[in-house]
C-alpha cells in the first residue's frame, strides 16, 4: 500500500514549496497595497480554519518541511510527508492563534457610535447639497469625527452650525442647521 508514497520525490514537495511560498508573496503585496483589506473578507477577527492565510500557510510549511526532511535527514517520502502533515497543521494552529490575538487588538475606541451624536451640535465641514451628501465635523467620544451628513432637503453651506437629528444609515447623520 505505502510502495508508491516511498516513490515521492523532490518535485512532489518543491511544487507545495512554491505554490505556497508564491501564494504568500501574492498576499502579501496585496496586503500591503490594501488590495486584500479585511483579511479574509470577515471584519471579526475570527480565524477561519479554510481560510487563504491557513491554506497558504499550510502549503508553503508542507512543502518547506517534506523538502528538508527528505535532503537533510534521508527521510523516505512516507516519513517525509507525515512529518511535512504536522508541520502544515501547526503552522495553521499558529496563523489561528496570531489572528485570534490580532483581533483582540481592536478597541471599543475605534468603533464610532452614531447614536450618540443624536441631539449634539456640529460644523458643516463641506456643504451639504439639497439632494445629496456632505460633510460635518462632530466631537464625540473625545475625538473630533468628519462624518457623512444630509439635510432634509435644504443646502447648507460650509461652516454652518448644525443639529443632528437622527441617522440615515450606519454611516450618515442628518442635521439641520442651527437658528
Amino acid at each position: 500500500m505505502f510502495e508508491n508514497f516511498e516513490k515521492i520525490d523532490d518535485a512532489f514537495f518543491w511544487f507545495f514549496a512554491l505554490t505556497g511560498s508564491g501564494l504568500f508573496i501574492i498576499q502579501f503585496i496585496l496586503n500591503f497595497l490594501g488590495a486584500l483589506e479585511g483579511g479574509d473578507g470577515d471584519s471579526s477577527g475570527d480565524f477561519k480554519w479554510l481560510s487563504k492565510h491557513a491554506i497558504t500557510g499550510f502549503l508553503m510549511m508542507f512543502g518547506w518541511i517534506g523538502l528538508t526532511c527528505k535532503k537533510e535527514f534521508d527521510l523516505s517520502g512516507v516519513e517525509a510527508s507525515l512529518v511535512a502533515l504536522i508541520g502544515g497543521f501547526i503552522t495553521m494552529g499558529i496563523t489561528g492563534f496570531i489572528f485570534k490575538m490580532a483581533g483582540r487588538l481592536q478597541s471599543p475606541g475605534t468603533m464610532l457610535n452614531l447614536d450618540e451624536a443624536i441631539g449634539k451640535e456640529a460644523i458643516v465641514y463641506q456643504q451639504i447639497p439639497k439632494q445629496g451628501t456632505g460633510k460635518i465635523t462632530l466631537s464625540l467620544q473625545g475625538f473630533n469625527h468628519e462624518i457623512d451628513a444630509i439635510s432634509l432637503g435644504e443646502e447648507i453651506p460650509s461652516f454652518t452650525h448644525v443639529r443632528v437629528i437622527k441617522k440615515a444609515d450606519n454611516k450618515t447623520l442628518v442635521v439641520v442647521p442651527t437658528k
